[in-house]
């Protein structure tokens, strides 16, 4: 078993929006110091959120992204959609992440929901994000 005690923010709103968001981007990158070798550090996500109102099949999805420079995204992982008011908590395995990553809201149906929404990236090895420049 792994302890993933390294943590850093992606995303968090705790004000209710209907509109979807995204993220920061963020490069990741290794802590000073940081003895562990890459391809032995594992990665995976805290991802919470809430959702409430709308109409007409209401729904929210929670992605998180990486990519190769920042611009191009592949989904890495995504939490279990919400389908009606309530709250979900997931903690998620990411098999790859490259050298940047994102984390976004997507809402659904007739009248977006309102949502909140709380992304944390983990691992079991030091490291860091560095906002990209826009």
């Amino acid at each position: 078993m792994s302890a993933h005690r390294h943590t850093a923010s992606l995303l968090q709103f705790v004000d209710t929006k209907n509109a979807s968001q995204t993220g920061s981007v963020y490069a990741v990158v290794p802590a000073d110091g940081d003895g562990q070798v890459d391809s032995n550090q594992g990665f995976r996500v805290f991802i919470f959120a809430t959702q409430a109102g709308g109409a007409t099949s209401p729904t929210t999805d929670i992605k998180i992204e990486t990519g190769p420079d920042g611009t191009n995204w592949v989904e890495v992982a995504t939490m279990t959609q919400l389908t009606a008011d309530g709250n979900r908590g997931e903690f998620k395995s990411i098999t790859a992440l490259g050298p940047f990553v994102r984390a976004r809201s997507v809402l659904g149906g007739g009248t977006l929901p309102n949502h909140t929404a709380k992304v944390v990236l983990a691992s079991d090895g030091p490291f860091r994000l560095l906002l990209k420049a826009a």
